[in-house]
């Protein structure tokens, strides 16, 4: 099962007007399509106005054919030309394989923490973000996924952590700080990545 996600950033000035149009283009896409599109902004972590859909697919071909059936829709394609000026970057797309079982997208917020694995090291890097998301995902009795890039950063992993409230996305900050067991788990994690490339960042689901 692989995620895909298109993010782009609503132009200075349009947010009230890109962050609407971006919720009816990804409930045109599910009616259109029949796939669960959900749509996303930044807290954190990213530019103001950023803005991210995201969809499951079986393959690269599963994906191919949704293209196509939406291109093929007469629709769709006067609702891509109405949305233009409304962002002011091109659209970027990313496709991205779970190493552990995927995650519905139920939660309100998400924290997303991404990184490259080193060279030579790639088989303990994913070994070790198994672990870590299967870690918090029991400690936190949280959604939790572990993915890894398909295309994009070459190497780039990336764990995905839900919650309902704001005031969960502090406790987890407080867990990080305080577990025992996650920072046995932490220690473990030297080398393995490419030094400075993690992010993190947090999400909200608005769909």
């Amino acid at each position: 099962m692989y995620l895909f996600s298109r993010s782009t950033i609503a132009t200075l000035g349009r947010e009230f007007d890109a962050i609407p149009a971006a919720i009816e283009v990804g409930a045109m896409v599910t009616k259109i399509t029949g796939r669960d599109v959900n749509v996303f902004t930044a807290h954190f972590g990213a530019p103001g106005g950023s803005v991210m859909w995201s969809a499951r697919a079986d393959s690269l071909a599963d994906l191919q054919e949704v293209t196509e059936k939406l291109m093929a829709d007469p629709g769709y394609l006067e609702k891509l030309e109405s949305m233009n000026g409304l962002f002011m970057t091109p659209a970027e797309d990313r496709f991205a394989r779970f190493i552990t079982p995927p995650m519905e997208a139920t939660s309100r917020y998400y924290g997303v923490t991404s990184a490259a694995m080193a060279n030579g090291k790639f088989a303990d890097a994913m070994a070790f973000g198994i672990e870590a998301a299967e870690y918090i995902g029991k400690a936190l009795k949280a959604p939790s996924a572990f993915v890894k890039a398909a295309y994009g950063g070459f190497g780039d992993v990336t764990w995905i952590t839900g919650f309902d409230t704001m005031a969960e996305v502090d406790a987890f900050d407080d867990w990080q700080m305080t577990d025992a067991g996650y920072h046995d788990i932490l220690q473990r994690s030297g080398g393995l990545f490419v030094e400075n490339s993690g992010h993190t960042s947090l999400l909200e689901k608005l769909t």
